[in-house]
């Protein structure tokens, strides 16, 4: 079925029961804009976008015949798809003929374009339902008056676009089938292709940067160097990229990913004879190492490598994923023995017995 038959066929199944030549519509041959190309589609991660175009005919004050184009701009984001119809101003040397721009944008649940719909043609039978959420469109006056034969009004060509697009985008309606998964085929190789290129492009920069990255360290934001904590109380570790870090791992959309970003946290004690021995070493995800509070897991944790006992702490950070960095310098701490009421003098009376 071409462009023009499956609009002829929208016209009479909108209509339901009343003939479609009675209700205003064009009679066959006499359609306006009957017919545009299969829309082309380009894809990313976060959007499709359609393009097609059409041509317009119609007669002008002195019965001649002005053949114009239009096209159509169609997308598909977050559950909301637009359609945008434009006919250009014609020319100063060009026959005079109706212009204008026609946005629509719907609530749709899936991309019109790409689901398989059905029976065609039928807005009461739609599994896909696509409200209207917004439309504008140029003055009725520049989009041409229309008269038939015998001087009734025909519709004009703004008012042809808003019935033909009143269910889902225009261009999704006369999709068939087979055009549908050509497109979902075409999107699946773009983001395949999108992805290979990201991925080959990471890996490149990563072994670039490998020793640059190497020399750099996480910034300790706490403890801070000489700070006292009580015996088996939490001991805060907050940390932060190193300065002038500049995230090299981000998705399709380019957004930096933040969420695999691993630290490892090693924690040394000196011991009675004044040696610093190994105590443990800790791997912290960038969410709690790089929030406000911190990673608090560390000193009244889990025992044996989760608490802490009295004496000389230190530790040193590293970025392990997605690129591992070098060590930072060693931050020291205490750990002190808590109060108790047998070591707590009692203080001197100032007045009285």
């Amino acid at each position: 079925m071409n462009a023009f038959r499956r609009i002829l066929v929208s016209m009479v199944l909108l209509v339901g029961a009343i003939p479609a030549w009675s209700a205003g519509f064009d009679a066959p041959g006499s359609a306006p804009c009957s017919q545009w190309s299969t829309p082309q589609g380009q894809f990313t991660s976060t959007m499709a976008q359609y393009n097609a175009a059409g041509s317009c005919t119609t007669d002008g004050s002195l019965g001649a015949t002005r053949t114009f184009p239009y096209t159509v701009k169609g997308s598909y984001s977050r559950n909301i798809a637009e359609e945008i119809i434009e006919i250009l101003p014609p020319s100063s040397s060009e026959p005079s003929h109706p212009s204008g721009k026609w946005t629509t944008r719907y609530s749709c649940a899936s991309d019109p374009w790409l689901t398989v719909d059905g029976p065609p043609f039928n807005a009461s039978l739609l599994r896909l339902k696509c409200p209207i959420i917004g439309r504008t469109g140029p003055p009725p006056a520049q989009e041409g008056p229309r008269r038939g034969p015998d001087g009734e009004r025909l519709r004009t060509i703004g008012e042809l676009f808003a019935l033909w697009s009143a269910a889902k985008p225009m261009t999704a309606w006369t999709l068939t089938p087979a055009e549908r998964q050509a497109l979902a085929t075409k999107r699946d190789a773009e983001l395949a292709e999108a992805k290979r290129k990201e991925d080959k492009r990471l890996k490149a920069g990563m072994q670039l940067q490998t020793p640059f990255r190497t020399s750099l360290a996480p910034i300790v934001h706490a403890p801070v160097p000489g700070q006292r904590f009580l015996n088996q109380t939490t001991v805060p570790i907050k940390l932060a990229t190193p300065k002038g870090w500049v995230e090299t791992q981000v998705g399709l959309d380019g957004r930096p990913v933040t969420t695999d970003r691993l630290y490892m946290v090693r924690i040394e004690r000196k011991d009675a004879a004044g040696n610093w021995v190994s105590h443990t070493t800790l791997p912290v995800g960038a969410p709690q190492a790089e929030s406000a509070m911190g990673y608090t897991g560390f000193g009244a944790g889990a025992p044996p490598s989760g608490v802490t006992i009295p004496g000389s702490w230190r530790l040193s950070a590293q970025m392990s994923t997605p690129t591992q960095t070098g060590w930072s310098d060693w931050i020291e701490f205490t750990v002190l023995t808590p109060p108790s009421k047998t070591n707590v003098q009692r203080a001197p009376k100032m007045f009285g017995p």
